[in-house]
Formats: C-alpha cells, sequence, structure tokens
C-alpha cells in the first residue's frame, strides 16, 4: 500500500474497530457514492477480525452489501434526475452532453449495462462513475439494480471470505486485494473490448 494510502487505511481499521458495523456499513455506502475510500482492503480486514471473534462475518458480508447497494441506487437516481441538469450548467460538460461521441457512448453504455455494471463493481473507485453514467444514460433501475447487486454479491464474497479465511495474516496479504481485483476488472475489460467491437461493426451495417 502506497505511503499516501497508508496512513487512511489506518484511520479507517480504527474507524472500523470502534464504530464496528455502523463503520463498516458508512464506509462501504461512501465509497459506493463517490467517495474515494479503499473500501474492499476494509471489507478484507473485517473478514479477517470476524474469523478471531470481533465480527460476525455473516453482518460483515450483510451489512457491506447494504452499504454498497445503498449508495450505488443513491448515486444512481441522483444522476438519472438530476445529472444533466447540474452538468448542463458548465459549458465544457454542455459541450459534452450533446455531442455525438457522448451519444454513441450512452447508447453503448445502455446495450452492454450488465457487464459493464457487474464488472465495475470489483474497483471500488470506478463503480461510483458507473453509476453516475447508468442514470443519465437512462439504463432502466431494473437492469441497474439487478447487476449491480449481483456485482455487489460476488465482489462481497470475495474480498470478505478471504479476509475471513486468511484471519490475522490478512495485513500480509494487502497486495493480494488489490490483485485480486484488478485481475477481475482486467477480465471485465477484455469483455467490454469484444463488445466494443461487435457494437461498432453493428453501427457501421446499420
Amino acid at each position: 500500500m502506497t505511503t499516501f494510502l497508508y496512513p487512511l487505511f489506518q484511520y479507517l481499521i480504527s474507524f472500523l474497530l470502534l464504530y464496528k458495523y455502523v463503520g463498516l456499513f458508512i464506509v462501504a455506502l461512501l465509497s459506493s457514492i463517490a467517495l474515494p475510500i479503499p473500501a474492499s482492503t476494509v471489507l478484507a480486514a473485517a473478514g479477517g477480525f470476524a474469523s478471531q471473534g470481533y465480527f460476525n462475518i455473516y453482518l460483515v458480508l450483510g451489512i457491506t452489501l447494504l452499504g454498497s447497494m445503498t449508495g450505488n441506487i443513491i448515486g444512481y437516481i441522483l444522476a438519472k434526475k438530476y445529472g444533466e441538469k447540474v452538468l448542463g450548467r458548465f459549458v465544457f460538460f454542455r459541450h459534452i452532453l450533446h455531442s455525438k461521441s457522448f451519444h454513441e457512448v450512452e447508447d453503448y453504455i445502455v446495450d452492454f449495462a450488465p457487464s459493464l455494471i457487474f464488472f465495475s463493481r470489483f474497483l471500488t473507485e470506478l463503480s461510483p462513475a458507473t453509476n453516475i453514467m447508468a442514470g443519465i444514460s437512462k439504463v432502466s433501475f431494473k437492469t441497474f439494480f439487478t447487476f449491480a447487486l449481483f456485482g455487489e454479491i460476488a465482489y462481497t464474497i470475495m474480498y470478505g471470505m478471504t479476509g475471513f479465511y486468511l484471519g490475522n495474516e490478512w495485513q500480509n496479504n494487502l497486495s493480494f486485494f488489490l490483485k485480486a481485483g484488478v485481475i477481475v476488472f482486467a477480465l471485465g475489460v477484455g469483455v467490454n473490448l469484444i463488445q466494443v467491437l461487435l457494437y461498432k461493426k453493428r453501427t457501421r451495417k446499420n
């Protein structure tokens, strides 16, 4: 972990141990809305503490999932209702919102929303932006909710249970959690690159 992030991480661990499940919910909520918090590492830490009896692993998974989904839904709804209005007040963003390229991106997001939403859950820095784009692009709430939920379940189990099985060794495996997220995200990028090629091929035919 970088020197810059380590003090923040130490603070979050202290926050987690002090406020326990409420603290875990807040971290998951804020990271899903837009705050750049290393939530995946905090989740792994909570899993490690659960193996030592400080937490209940099922509550750790459930509360993290609840916090993440609450943040996802807030970001999506705010973007869907107010995203274009707020961004449209700035000349730079107004030009982007009315550009042909942006409308093509919107079409792509709507067509391939499931994989975009699902795989973005594994990098907490990217998922808030995906929530916002899904809202602005008017992806249906049912589609957004379904694949955000599937993605968050997979993400929560992966990090929480890995931390749990590593036990008190989770601190020595921080790089593992980062690499795991990058690998899953890279898989998602690969899937979406294939979809981009198929999308371009289809639009050329049309």
